[in-house]
Order: structure tokens, then sequence, then C-alpha cells
């Protein structure tokens, strides 16, 4: 779970990582050592499974905004609407 959280934060503190990670997000993946789930839940940008399996919400949802996620979008999968 450490490495889920310091990718979070980082791609929220860090622009030019959110914008590697949104341009191709396997190096970054294998940088941070992110396997399973987790990887799976970033590749997809499935912020709903992130929640689900632990990951810090304040984190989630900052990281979500640095990768450019609508908040409409990012509240429609939280709440698991359709969009």
């Amino acid at each position: 779970m450490y490495n889920l959280h310091k990718l979070l934060w980082d791609i929220r503190k860090n622009p030019e990582l959110a914008r590697r990670f949104r341009t191709n997000p396997y190096p970054i993946l294998d940088e941070y050592g992110l396997e399973g789930e987790a990887r799976e839940a970033m590749l997809g940008l499935d912020f709903k499974k992130l929640h689900a399996i632990g990951a810090n919400p304040y984190l989630i949802y900052f990281c979500a905004l640095q990768l450019q996620v609508d908040r409409e979008q990012y509240y429609a999968q939280i709440r698991e609407e359709d969009n």
C-alpha cells in the first residue's frame, strides 16, 4: 500500500510525473513497483477500486484532479453512476 500511496502523492505534487503517467503509465507503475489490483486500478483510472483496496480517499481525489479527470466523472465513478 505504501508504494500506491507514494505514487498517488507524487502524481498530486508533480505535474511532470502526472503528464508522463497520462502519456505512458507502464514505466511509472514499474518504477513504483505496483502490481496486482493496484496496478490494474491505476491503469484503468478505476478510483472506486482504489477506494475498495484501501487507498487514501484524499490522495485518490487529488491524484485524479492532477491526471485531469473531470470532477463530475470522478464522483460518478465513486457513486457507481453511468456517465
